[in-house]
């Protein structure tokens, strides 16, 4: 019985190690710094195409990846943290690429031709970029 419980405790004892060392690294892991990265280049209305036409191919191409967009800009917005979320219009009336920007007041004005850089999230009804900057 003793014998039991001393397995037990030192089972206890390695997963709660285990789990500590692994929320260790995960917390401290360092971001990927978007702004200085080489990054997938294309086109609003392509990156737009790729994945209304087949999401599954487009999402071995892009998601998880750095994403370097040019377009246009449609309109753009504030989200509830004060960043700017600029919408590039595609070849669809409807929808395009949603790019939240990482820096607040972007001075990107609906109608600006801009190229924008970005980790790819996926698709909704729009490709979705996130922490995004505007290159020059």
């Amino acid at each position: 019985m003793k014998f039991l419980k001393r397995i037990l405790i030192v089972i206890l004892l390695f997963a709660i190690g285990a789990s500590a060392y692994t929320w260790f690294f995960i917390w401290n892991k360092p971001q990927l710094n978007v702004k200085n990265a080489d990054a997938v280049k294309t086109e609003a209305a392509d990156l737009f195409a790729a994945y209304s036409t087949n999401e599954k191919a487009a999402n071995t191409n892009y998601i998880d990846k750095i994403v370097e967009v040019s377009g246009e800009a449609g309109t753009v917005s504030k989200n509830a943290e004060g960043l700017d979320v600029v919408f590039l219009k595609s070849n669809d009336p409807m929808f395009g690429i949603i790019c939240t920007m990482e820096e607040k007041n972007t001075q990107i004005k609906a109608g600006d031709k801009v190229t924008l850089k970005g980790i790819c999230t996926g698709y909704l009804t729009d490709v979705v970029l996130i922490r995004c900057y505007k290159t020059y």
